[in-house]
């Protein structure tokens, strides 16, 4: 059913005075906030409408309302008042962001941990493992006469590096075959289909130099692979102590959102580049109590996630905005990294 102006008010009303609060509000507390407020009879009357609609819930007999997630979920998707970030914020996550294009592999965790600074509040960072990924370059560094790093970095700025050693002495000729393997065989294909049957088709290609090879070449597979998985990362996991009732209840939220399956599946719901997840539209008992807001980053195709966690009673109103802007910025930065990367 359509709800009254009123009603739509009441709940706008119950909810900012419930998130400045913390408490049930009662019918007293309800008309100070309303503009032109009818009695305070009607405003129980309106009350327990919305009570019987799903919109508030009343904890005690003799308490006042509180919100419900579908009254959350309508404030902040129709009711809130959106406000822009300020300008002195804005200033202070540029300044934050000024050396983090150095870093292009951390950006979206760098990220995090400034939101996490600014909001007190637990974040997520979601690297979404990116389509026709491929390698930019695989290279050997000889570090003695059997040893080497096997460095790589893939097409949008992520690298890995590891110390291999050989069960021969690596030779220059050695080096030029690992090279032209790389730039003819691994850099020119998808990450998706560096499989095994391609690594022995390559190590067989070898010849004599297959033994000494092999390891190196696995490696960059390997690190590849592994470069290629959604990266999910929590910062500020201690926040969610004072968050929670308990510390069993905080663990249990905490190890639920370090697994990359979870992440994915609620990431998944939201269909919009930034919106609230409601730990009621969820299958998890553990997130009944949170709200989570998600801002996907990336200008031409989505990069990743950001997220804050917190109880479903956090100030929106001033969270929305700025995971707004760090996303835009940091998928602007991004944006140019890859393009210098092409360069």
């Amino acid at each position: 059913m359509d709800l009254s102006p009123r009603k739509k008010a009441i709940i706008a009303a119950i909810v900012k005075a419930h998130i400045e609060q913390g408490e049930p509000i009662g019918s007293k507390v309800l008309a100070s906030k309303l503009i032109n407020s009818p009695s305070s009879a009607t405003l129980r009357n309106e009350m327990s409408e919305l009570c019987e609609l799903g919109f508030l819930e009343q904890p005690h007999t003799s308490a006042g309302r509180i919100p419900t997630a579908k009254a959350y979920r309508l404030y902040v998707t129709e009711l809130m008042d959106k406000k822009d970030l300020s300008a002195e914020s804005k200033e202070i996550i540029d300044d934050m962001l000024e050396s983090v294009s150095h870093d292009p592999e951390n950006i979206g965790s760098t990220a995090a941990q400034i939101l996490c600074q600014l909001t007190g509040l637990p974040t997520i960072s979601a690297a979404n493992p990116i389509s026709e990924m491929t390698l930019k370059r695989a290279t050997l560094l000889p570090m003695s006469n059997t040893s080497a790093i096997v460095f790589i970095i893939t097409n949008d700025g992520r690298a890995r590096s590891r110390l291999v050693r050989a069960v021969s002495p690596i030779t220059p000729s050695l080096l030029t075959k690992f090279d032209n393997i790389a730039k003819e065989k691994i850099c020119s294909t998808e990450i998706s289909k560096l499989d095994t049957a391609y690594l022995q088709s390559i190590v067989i290609s070898a010849g004599l130099d297959a033994l000494t090879l092999a390891p190196f070449v696995s490696c960059v597979f390997e690190m590849a692979a592994d470069i290629a998985k959604s990266e999910i990362r929590l910062n500020g996991a201690s926040n969610l102590f004072s968050l929670c009732h308990g510390e069993n209840e905080a663990r249990r939220i905490m190890e639920l959102l370090q697994e990359r399956e979870t992440i994915s599946k609620i990431f998944s719901t939201l269909s919009s580049p930034i919106g609230v997840v409601f730990g009621d539209d969820t299958s998890y008992t553990e997130l009944k109590p949170t709200g989570m807001i998600v801002a996907s980053y990336g200008e031409t195709q989505e990069l990743g996630r950001l997220a804050v966690i917190g109880p479903t009673r956090m100030s929106y109103e001033k969270i929305l905005p700025s995971i707004e802007y760090l996303s835009n910025r940091i998928g602007t930065i991004m944006t140019e990294v890859l393009k210098g990367l092409e360069e």
